[in-house]
């Protein structure tokens, strides 16, 4: 078929579509080499970049977004929240937990469906287990009907996330060229981001402080979790009983009300997705998007041979697997040092402008990259360098090493959540070039795998009587201090990369990450 053929093609029944490039016969005797065989790629390929792939970048960064609020809900009004149920800290940190959880669970099953099935089969199920679980938390307040049916709208939610936090760059390797890959990943990430802001912001809007703070104006020493409880206790014994009934039931309305409109959106962003979502365009936008991947769980068993991807993932699974879980219980974590006078709303617009700068950071480190695609590992570096030194800053103000302000608190956590943060898309491009050619599903599969049990480990603590909240600060310094040794210790080649650029992997050594031997591939 010629390319004036092709370029009237319908890409789907009934459908025609302006296509923004087309190349055709864009490689002949393109070869990967390795110790066990050699993949040749076929000549006269057509390559077809579509503008469609903004539509499905939007609606996985939706579905992600979703994913990332129900799961983000409970941390930003947990003041209310244990008022109005009767929960305690380490309930709401095992309702975040619930993540992690029905990740380590159900972590390898999805991205195995994402590879053999296509994008479509792996999002509508997934955004459906989003819906689902937001329908289980709007069916009652009743307080004890209510907790296990929250406990298990979060557990499907979780269901959710393996696809959402791993399928970025497979969407990414499959709807977009070499030279927007990077981009689009930050672009989608970003927008996953910005579902975990939001609830700092709108939960506390829509659901008031709880019950006063008894030792907002006191300087004492910080205090363990033990204390909101305790000050309940208190405001017992003050407040008429009316008085205590009636702000419960209040805070119960506005949690509902809450319920209800995240009920809403995530039905509405499962019903486009249902309606349509395509699983990939009829023609590759680039070279590797053509090239067969290594069947998924011998993909996955070989990445165990891959030192330096598997390096990569437990820098992942330890940095951000701590961080992004220490993020969410931000308030429950300020809120046991009352001398920093951060009540919840303060709480909540702490998180969502640190959330809101890792959409920012994510968007221009990506773009950024994209023009330096070499030099991921150098921006990695010196981003969880720089972290680190924020949340040092706000460990020192806690423990009053520091003198505390409004202003340090905000700058030490923006600053530390979003330079952590803006690396992530760097990490999945990067360990997607680590693993090639087994498949973007596997490779990120894997690596937020580990994240997640990063995660698990983390909340799990609150189960331990009287810990307390600083520990949580100085995990999550060393959970990216100790990454550092780790980061420069990363060494391999752009595989993938070099299949788009038509470079021969066995002539090009990498810069900024030295080259060892080419990785082996391994048979299906």
């Amino acid at each position: 078929m010629d390319s004036k053929d092709e370029l009237k093609q319908p890409l789907l029944s009934g459908e025609t579509e302006s296509i923004e490039s087309l190349t055709n016969n864009s490689i002949a005797g393109v070869v990967i080499n390795s110790s066990d065989e050699t993949i040749k790629v076929k000549a006269e390929i057509a390559l077809k970049v579509y503008k469609r792939r903004w539509y499905v970048l939007l609606m996985f960064s939706l579905y992600c977004f979703t994913q990332n609020a129900v799961w983000n809900t409970w941390g930003p009004i947990s003041s209310s929240s244990k008022e109005a149920f009767s929960w305690s800290d380490a309930t709401i940190a095992w309702l975040n937990n619930w993540g992690p959880v029905a990740y380590v669970v159900c972590g390898l099953f999805f991205p195995w469906l994402l590879q053999v099935k296509g994008l479509r089969w792996a999002v509508v199920p997934s955004m459906f287990c989003v819906f689902i679980g937001t329908v289980c938390r709007v069916i009652t307040s009743d307080e004890n009907s209510a907790t296990i049916l929250i406990h298990i709208g979060q557990f499907l939610n979780g269901i959710a996330g393996p696809v959402g936090m791993g399928g970025m760059p497979t969407l990414s390797a499959i709807w977009f060229p070499a030279n927007e890959r990077i981009t689009a990943t930050a672009i989608g990430t970003s927008i996953s981001v910005l579902g975990s802001a939001l609830p700092f912001v709108l939960g506390p809007f829509l659901v008031s402080d709880g019950p006063p703070n008894l030792n907002v104006t006191t300087t004492a020493a910080p205090m363990s979790t033990s204390v909101s409880s305790a000050s309940h206790l208190i405001l017992s014994t003050m407040e008429p009983g009316n008085v205590t009934a009636a702000r419960i039931q209040r805070e119960r309305d506005e949690i509902m009300k809450y319920m209800y409109y995240s009920c809403g959106f995530a039905g509405l962003i499962f019903l486009i997705i249902l309606i349509y979502f395509p699983a990939k365009p009829p023609h590759p936008p680039c070279l590797s998007a053509s090239v067969e991947r290594e069947k998924y769980w011998s993909g996955l068993w070989s990445l165990r041979s891959k030192k330096y991807f598997v390096l990569l993932a437990v820098i992942y699974g330890v940095s951000l697997g701590v961080i992004n879980c220490w993020a969410s219980v931000l308030n429950v974590n300020l809120s046991a040092f009352s001398f920093t006078h951060v009540d919840e709303d303060q709480a909540g617009w702490i998180g969502f402008y640190a959330t809101l700068g890792s959409f920012a950071g994510s968007l221009l480190i990506g773009r950024f990259a994209s023009l330096f695609a070499r030099q991921m590992k150098l921006f990695i570096l010196v981003m969880f360098l720089l972290s680190a030194g924020c949340f040092t800053v706000f460990a020192l103000v806690l423990v009053q090493v520091i003198p505390s302000s409004y202003a340090i608190l905000y700058i030490s956590v923006i600053g530390g959540n979003t330079l952590v943060n803006s690396a992530v898309p760097l990490i999945y491009e990067l360990g997607c070039e680590l693993a090639y050619p087994t498949s973007e599903g596997a490779a990120n599969g894997f690596l937020t795998y580990l994240n997640n049990v990063g995660g698990l480990i983390f909340l799990a603590v609150f189960l331990i009587p009287n810990v307390g909240t600083m520990w949580m600060n100085w995990t999550a310094i060393g959970s990216i201090v100790v990454c550092l040794p780790m980061i420069l210790a990363l060494k391999g080649r752009f595989n993938r990369l070099e299949v788009d650029e038509s470079v021969s992997v066995q002539k090009y050594v990498e810069q900024a990450v030295d080259s060892p031997p080419p990785y082996g591939i391994q048979s299906s």
